[in-house]
């Protein structure tokens, strides 16, 4: 499976955020895809696209992110909580 996500530069993530992320996604998500490669990185929009997947591998990837994501307190580095 292949999860990559963009992020508009417009929200100035700082790249620690970012590799954070990619590598709470691969701890939480690695366990149930093995085979998961994931990729975050800035660009022109907000996208979050998973390929190599069944649809409903696909949705559990989906829902598990949002979940990662919405419990960003627990990875995201201390310098962009502060923000």
């Amino acid at each position: 499976m292949r999860l990559e996500i963009i992020i508009d530069k417009k929200h100035q993530i700082p790249t620690s955020t970012m590799e954070a992320l990619r590598q709470e996604l691969l701890k939480q998500l690695g366990e149930k895809f093995p085979d998961l490669h994931v990729r975050v990185a800035p660009g022109s929009s907000m996208s979050l696209t998973v390929s190599r997947a069944s649809k409903e591998d696909k949705e559990l990837a989906e829902a598990m992110v949002q979940e990662v994501w919405e419990n960003a307190d627990s990875w995201m580095p201390e310098e962009s909580l502060a923000s």
